[in-house]
């Protein structure tokens, strides 16, 4: 089979537009686009490799969902800028659409939360929704198929870590406490040997990391708020 020819570049190619380290969601409609679970999971997969870029048909295979089912998300994502088609080819006579996500990590800004910010709030429950619940259902589902282990001597890549605490911190410690924990989900989210060296580590392991930081308020106070 000859190789595939190259299709003309498009307007909505970035074949040279650099990803961000971080991309800061500020309207409601980007917040909306990563509330959905399979959205979220898409932006997921794809910031685990850089190179080369995904088509539709590898995060179908890596999510292990029908192919067909998600070209919508992706429409939805790229609509929000947070991913980016980047190469366009035809491939069996087909043409294939190549995309890179627009950062590697998604942080909320605070804007969104000024003003009038009951649409804001509406979808950022939904988008804590789909974090929490996202993140429960893959802790049973590694529960049931074996992937981690309950026993004393499980090896340390197989083992569960969930925990939550309360702590009353000065305002500086708080800060240092969210820094520290900044830095820590920085250095290790960063992590990908995979694409500096072009290839896949084989031995990689995916991990689910949730971390959440916030003021705690009681029901008194809620109530009359």
């Amino acid at each position: 089979m000859s190789p595939a020819a190259p299709v003309p570049p498009d307007d909505d190619l970035a074949p040279d537009a650099a990803i961000e380290e971080v991309r800061y969601i500020r309207d409601v409609e980007a917040l909306r686009a990563i509330s959905d679970p399979t959205r979220m999971q898409v932006l997921e997969t794809m910031v685990q490799r850089r190179s080369p870029a995904w088509n539709v048909k590898e995060i179908a295979a890596r999510l292990g969902l029908p192919q067909t089912r998600l070209y919508h998300h992706i429409e939805i994502l790229v609509s929000a800028g947070l991913v980016r088609p980047v190469e366009r080819r035809v491939v069996s006579g087909i043409i294939e659409t190549r995309y890179l996500p627009a950062a590697l990590s998604f942080q909320l800004d605070r804007s969104l939360f000024s003003g009038d910010a009951a649409a804001g709030l509406e979808v950022l429950h939904q988008t804590l929704a789909t974090i929490f619940d996202t993140a429960r259902a893959e802790v049973e589902r590694a529960i049931r198929s074996g992937a981690v282990a309950a026993d004393e001597d499980a090896p340390p890549d197989r083992r569960l870590l969930v925990w939550r605490g309360v702590a009353r911190l000065s305002p500086a410690r708080a800060n240092e406490l969210r820094e520290r924990l900044t830095a820590l989900a920085s250095e290790f989210s960063g992590e990908d040997l995979a694409a500096e060296a072009g290839v896949e580590d084989p031995g990689a392991i995916p991990l689910g990391i949730v971390l959440a930081v916030y003021p705690l308020i009681n029901s008194s106070e809620d109530s009359n708020g």
